[in-house]
This record gives structure tokens, sequence and C-alpha cells, in this order.
């Protein structure tokens, strides 16, 4: 029952999390994360590029491993310990996604806050 309501929780703040990530730098900014830094001279869009990057490899990351987690599941065929570990890799993987999704949030806020 607690694994549950936290997994509601965290989808629920989740869900929530998305109006913020998509209009917390405007509109530009959530459309190409990836555009070219200009002749290496911008140091900020570089370092945002980048950060990016590493944020989405590692987003990526945690949602193959709540299909991993989910795979598990279905597998334990009723056994308690092995569903009970299934059920934490999901947990953990969907509370580092929500970790992911701010951390972008802040590390862009603070990236234009110091290119201003």
């Amino acid at each position: 029952m607690k694994v549950k309501s936290l997994v509601s929780a965290v989808i629920t703040l989740g869900l929530l999390a998305v109006p913020t990530l998509v209009f917390a730098q405007g509109f530009d900014t959530v459309l190409s994360p990836f555009e070219g830094v200009q002749g290496g001279s911008d140091i900020v869009g570089a370092i945002r590029n980048i950060v990016n990057a590493l944020l989405i490899l590692v987003a990526i990351i945690a949602v193959i491993f709540v299909i991993i987690g989910g795979v598990r599941y279905i597998t334990s065929s009723g056994d308690e310990d092995a569903s009970a570990a299934a059920k934490n890799t999901i947990i953990f993987a969907l509370v580092g996604l929500v970790i992911i999704g701010l951390s972008i949030v802040i590390v862009n806020f603070i990236l234009a806050a110091v290119s201003s």
C-alpha cells in the first residue's frame, strides 16, 4: 500500500513539474536545446549544451531502468523478494526522473542568470 501511494505521489509531482519544464526558459530554449555555439566564444551556451546533453542521457538511462524494473516485476512469478526488488527499481528510477527534470530547470535558470 505504501509503494502504491508513493508511486502515485511521484507521478503526480512529475506531472505537476511538466509545465514548469516547458515554460521555464521560454519556447526558444525548450524547442532547441542543442543549438551550436557561435564561434566557440559563448562559454555559457557551451556549458548549457553539455549539461543538457548529459541530463538527457541520464534520463534515457532512468527510463531504461523503469522498463527493466517492469520486466523484472512481471517475471517475478509471485516471488515476494523479486517483486519487492523490482518495485524498488521502478520507484528509484521514477524518483531519479523527477530529480533529473528539476535539475534541468535549475541548471538552465542558473545559466540564464549568469549569462544576463
